[in-house]
């Protein structure tokens, strides 16, 4: 395996949390989440341990300024405007105006952490203009003396970020081994579906029978999965792994995705509701509170369930209205409805 330069910045390991009452409600044998909204700086999230990578191959390049491009809420920026200064480097973020452009939640926060902010009209995270306008971004700051370095996700940089977690299965199998056994399967959200293919490739090397449901809440399936495979296939190269049988035991599901990315559906609410309820577990209504609705909606009586938390409470405050409408008056013991 080649040496990755890397920048510290997880706090690891992250706690692997048995939720009895909340895995009570939904009748299952045992439900634990793994803690990555509590990964770090920046309010943590899954993003944290990628961005160890990304951020270490702009410093090994002798860059000195970081550029992406997202949604104006994204997670990634977010933790990317607030892990950049700690590695020396300043960020620059091309934003979708698409995703809204009020200065609350993740925006709030990239802000606050010095970011400097762009807008495109463009809505599809795959748009060749997307790219061609990172590269002209990239071209004025050379001109002007810096040294950029881009990171495409979904694109170049996709096999570097999802390394970090194939590498972070090793994490997940002492996780597994100290709660007695591993999960029947272990659900996560899915946007570009960068971690998902980095824990489908480490499960399949480090031999972790456990089935992984990536619960998309931006993308169909037939445009997601082979871009999860390409990417595990890509990641395997870098790594030197083999990546026979990673997609084995892969699921994705799009029933979440309605009414739209970032826009909240009523099983995602519930989900989301009772969670805080049984636990105090804080989801966001973009992300995790419909990947646990896709748990739910997957999941039999009786099954053991590991869910990744992998962060976003700021969009939690951007749909503020959304969630306070939505809710309901689930109490502890009532699941939401599959």
């Amino acid at each position: 395996m080649p040496s990755l330069p890397r920048i510290p910045l997880a706090t690891l390991p992250t706690p692997y949390e048995a939720t009895p009452r909340l895995a009570a409600a939904l009748g299952l044998r045992r439900l634990h989440v793994k803690r990555e909204d509590q990964s770090g700086p920046a309010m943590g999230g899954n993003k944290i341990r990628s961005l160890e990578l990304l951020l270490g191959a702009a410093r090994a390049e002798g860059a000195d300024t970081v550029l992406t491009t997202a949604a104006s809420q994204s997670n990634f920026c977010r933790a990317l405007a607030g892990t950049a200064p700690r590695a020396g480097l300043s960020s620059h973020l091309l934003l979708r105006r698409a995703g809204g452009m009020a200065e609350t939640g993740n925006l709030l926060l990239m802000r606050l952490f010095g970011a400097r902010v762009s807008w495109t009209d463009a809505t599809d995270p795959w748009d060749p203009a997307i790219i061609a306008a990172l590269e002209d971004q990239a071209a004025a700051l050379r001109a002007a003396g810096k040294r950029p370095f881009i990171i495409q996700l979904p694109g170049i940089s996709a096999p570097l970020a999802a390394a970090a977690w194939a590498l972070a299965v090793e994490e997940l199998a002492e996780d597994f081994a100290a709660s007695g056994s591993a999960p029947d399967v272990l659900a996560l959200a899915c946007g570009s579906g960068l971690t998902l293919a980095g824990l489908a490739l480490g499960f399949a090397h480090f031999g972790l029978p456990v089935r992984l449901l990536g619960v998309s809440v931006q993308q169909p399936v037939t445009r997601l999965r082979p871009w999860v495979a390409d990417v595990v296939a890509r990641t395997a190269a870098l790594l030197g792994w083999d990546a026979t049988g990673a997609m084995d035991m892969v699921e994705i599901t799009e029933d979440q995705i309605a009414p739209g990315y970032a826009r909240p559906n009523a099983a995602g609410l519930a989900a989301l509701s009772l969670a805080a309820r049984c636990e105090g577990l804080v989801l966001d209504p973009a992300y995790t509170g419909k990947a646990l609705a896709g748990l739910v909606a997957y999941v039999t009586p009786g099954m053991a369930a590991a869910f990744l938390h992998s962060g976003g409470a700021p969009t939690l405050f951007t749909q503020a209205e959304a969630v306070a409408a939505g809710i309901t008056l689930t109490q502890p013991g009532t699941a939401p409805p599959k």
